[in-house]
């Protein structure tokens, strides 16, 4: 976890913009919008380096949902994909905004990758589809909020007869 702010941007700004431009060309978040989801005061930012490389990095923060919270951005560089690193950087943003008292995080995550279906089988009964398939202006997606309130939550109720 990063601390939210201009040191963490301009830290993190070339090579978040160039991984950003990379996986979405002309659709990319601007500059300008990148620089607000990571300066925010209640913006929750993680990175993962390999040396002094940023080769992911996830931005979250509050959201109109009931549940409090959304996941701004995520992106994992194209050479790094497929090792689980996706849940690395959503792990300790997940941590944070349960201690915040968040219920739930939600997640427009992308069809055509496999990111909506991975999300689904990686947080199993905690995650359920708020808004079916979609189209977007980043192409085909799924929104999805993932619970954030521990498992014993979920269990339904004994009623005693």
């Amino acid at each position: 976890m990063l601390p939210p702010g201009e040191r963490t941007w301009e830290r993190m700004r070339d090579r978040a913009l160039a991984l950003e431009r990379a996986e979405w060309g002309r659709r990319a978040f601007s500059e300008r919008e990148m620089r607000r989801q990571f300066s925010a005061p209640a913006s929750l930012v993680s990175g993962l380096w390999e040396g002094d490389r940023l080769v992911g990095f996830a931005v979250a923060g509050p959201s109109e949902w009931h549940s409090g919270a959304s996941l701004f951005n995520v992106l994992i560089d194209p050479a790094f994909r497929g090792r689980g690193l996706v849940w690395r950087l959503l792990r300790p943003l997940e941590r944070v905004l349960r201690l915040a008292r968040a219920r739930a995080l939600v997640i427009d995550a992308r069809i055509d990758n496999g990111f909506a279906d991975a999300v689904e089988r990686h947080y199993g009964p905690r995650a359920r589809v708020v808004w079916p398939d979609h189209d977007s202006p980043y192409g085909p997606q799924r929104t999805i909020e993932v619970s954030l309130v521990p498992a014993r939550h979920h269990a339904r109720p004994i009623i005693a007869s």
